[in-house]
């Protein structure tokens, strides 16, 4: 149990303690005043039980009491939330957690009388996770005797949901970038192996064959890396990651064009625009970072295809700036669709020896550029007639 959880658990016994020794006081007290100062000891028992709500409602976490008889004496605020408002009280905490880990818990608790301090794991039909999906919670339990021989569960409830699955997104990016750096590593130690052997550079197509397959995957390294920068910067800590100026779209389209001239040349592809002279509040290295990767992305998923690109913007009156980028490529299959913003996820399966699938983070760059700018990007596709690429971003004074 963590010294945060034993003291608010500590104090609010104490309290508890307080409230209810000076409630039965003032009772005492206006009883033997006569039975005409009833609504006196009542009066003074509304007022205690205001006071101990009002300390409970201060807690930020979600706090239960729990009887010695498995039923809700009260809880607060927080509480409430997560149940919507619900009538919790004298209801058994089978019918109000509805979670079998969190109910054995309390139950150790309640025979034990032992303090208890753990993590659990909530099913998704649990109503603590209102998502659907299974949440995270660190549960903090004290038996507290209150003047009588009776034990009362005090239980405290600290959401880890975000926490969790931001560890589990950082570890699956590490395995993930370790994964996609060891193939071309791989190759490139095998072909290294096999010139520096004697003898190794005299068949000179087959040398030439290997150092242009290891100059193709260096190239991949660097692009992993690159991308891996980018989004470290971009989830960075960093009180002013973006250097936001005011730029024209036109500019940053025609920086990428220039960079994919040949590509888009050699297959035959057009790319054109309606921007001229719109203007963004932005980072102007992350924009063309963000539009290059959907451009060369469109280029690159029809290789073999003339494909039509068309960039444009505008913004309504009083409304959010729309920027898209549409192709009339062969697609995504809609059963990628939903997936195609996660890191390292790739449409495409398959690659010819001369090709080097790309790092499948481009996309993801995309969408946290566009986060970063308060954005938000959506993707619709209809293979074989139009793959759009939604932008906006939200109306400013």
């Amino acid at each position: 149990m963590t010294y945060l959880a034993f003291g608010i658990a500590l104090i609010l016994a104490i309290a508890l303690l307080r409230a209810r020794s000076k409630y039965r006081e003032d009772v005492q007290y206006w009883q033997t005043r006569g039975k005409d100062l009833d609504d006196q000891a009542k009066k003074a028992a509304k007022n205690h039980r205001r006071e101990i709500r009002r300390l409970l409602d201060a807690l930020p976490d979600p706090f239960f009491s729990i009887s010695h008889d498995r039923k809700i004496i009260r809880h607060n605020n927080p509480a409430a939330e997560i149940f919507k408002d619900r009538d919790l009280e004298n209801r058994s905490i089978q019918q109000v957690f509805l979670d079998s880990a969190l109910i054995t818990l309390v139950d150790k608790a309640i025979a034990t009388g032992v303090p208890l301090s753990q993590t659990l794991q909530l099913s998704s039909n649990s109503p603590f996770s209102p998502s659907g999906k299974t949440s995270h919670w660190a549960i903090e339990i004290n038996p507290v005797s209150l003047l009588s021989d009776q034990i009362e569960i005090q239980l405290l409830m600290r959401d880890l949901t975000a926490s969790v699955i931001a560890d589990q997104v950082r570890q699956d990016f590490v395995a993930n970038a370790s994964h996609e750096l060891r193939t071309p590593l791989s190759i490139i130690s095998g072909y290294l192996e096999n010139l520096t052997e004697e003898g190794g550079l005299d068949h000179k197509p087959l040398a030439e064959k290997m150092l242009g397959t290891m100059s193709r995957h260096v190239d991949r390294i660097n692009r992993i890396v690159e991308d891996m920068l980018v989004i470290s910067k971009l989830e960075s800590n960093d009180s002013a990651p973006l250097k936001i100026e005011q730029f024209k779209l036109s500019d940053c389209v025609h920086d990428i064009i220039e960079r994919l001239d040949l590509v888009i040349k050699k297959q035959n592809a057009t790319v054109e625009t309606d921007i001229n002279g719109f203007t963004i509040s932005g980072d102007f290295f992350y924009w063309t970072q963000l539009l290059f990767n959907l451009v060369e992305n469109a280029l690159k998923q029809n290789a073999n295809t003339p494909v039509r690109i068309e960039v444009r913007a505008w913004k309504e009156k009083n409304g959010p700036t729309t920027i898209t980028v549409i192709d009339n490529g062969i697609g995504i299959p809609s059963n990628d669709l939903p997936f195609i913003f996660k890191r390292f996820y790739r449409v495409e399966k398959h690659h010819s020896q001369n090709q080097v699938k790309g790092t499948g983070l481009g996309l993801s760059i995309v969408k946290r550029a566009v986060e970063a700018h308060g954005g938000t990007i959506t993707a619709t596709s209809t293979p074989g007639i139009e793959t759009a690429f939604k932008i906006e971003l939200p109306a400013h004074e």
